[in-house]
């Protein structure tokens, strides 16, 4: 990696666990956390009870009276297109609510990641759902089993104006897979903003996820 990196010091192996750092220590790797991912127990996400998840139900009953028509499909390979435009649109508005340089770099870079998985979902082994309102396509998410017990959301994206569907869509992913006993929501890069909207749906688990790398004066 230091070879192929102009910034010899960047070269690094992201989302080392906790549990793993001992073994990399050994090998003289220091560490350093990277960001927080965030566990929730699939059955609290799917009922959302009590007055912690007070806001998420109002969201949820206010999308569903205003859009009876929404309906949560199957991703299919016929809508691409529709999701890549999503996506611009999304893009736009996330930049024009946020002017931190890091976001907004990040943002341009997950394009790609979207547009992979949106063609190769099947060779990734993702599971696909969009959201359509009066047939126009609102929002899409993607994620994939870890095993029995979690299911990991990979990303989402949804109509920027469409309040309530975000909620919606994260509520009925999750119902989806209530076979798993716990979601995975990924983490939130070390950004206040991404950190704010995982810690409001009360994850019972944080875990940390460490970037490990190599002092510049070891070559090996």
């Amino acid at each position: 990696m230091r070879a192929e990196n102009r910034a010899r010091q960047i070269a690094r192996i992201e989302n080392v666990p906790a549990e793993d750092l001992p073994f990399f220590q050994a090998m003289g790797f220091v560490s350093a956390l990277k960001e927080m991912e965030y566990l929730y127990e699939t059955h609290a996400m799917v009922h959302l009870k009590g007055n912690r998840y007070k806001s998420k139900r109002a969201a949820y009953n206010a999308f569903v009276r205003r859009y009876p028509s929404a309906r949560i499909q199957p991703y299919h390979p016929d809508d691409l297109a529709d999701c890549l435009r999503l996506y611009e649109s999304w893009l736009l508005a996330r930049r024009a609510k946020h002017d931190d340089s890091t976001y907004r770099a990040m943002l341009d870079d997950s394009r790609s990641a979207h547009r992979t998985g949106l063609m190769n979902y099947e060779a990734l082994g993702l599971v696909g759902r969009v959201v359509r309102i009066d047939g126009e396509l609102s929002g899409y998410t993607f994620g994939y089993p870890l095993n029995s017990e979690v299911f990991c959301v990979l990303f989402e994206v949804t109509h920027p104006q469409v309040k309530g569907l975000a909620q919606f869509l994260f509520r009925e992913f999750c119902r989806e897979h209530s076979a798993n006993r716990l979601i995975h929501a990924m983490g939130d890069s070390g950004l206040e903003n991404i950190k704010g909207v995982k810690l409001s749906y009360r994850p019972c688990e944080l875990i940390p996820s460490y970037n490990v790398f190599l002092p510049l004066d070891r070559e090996t």
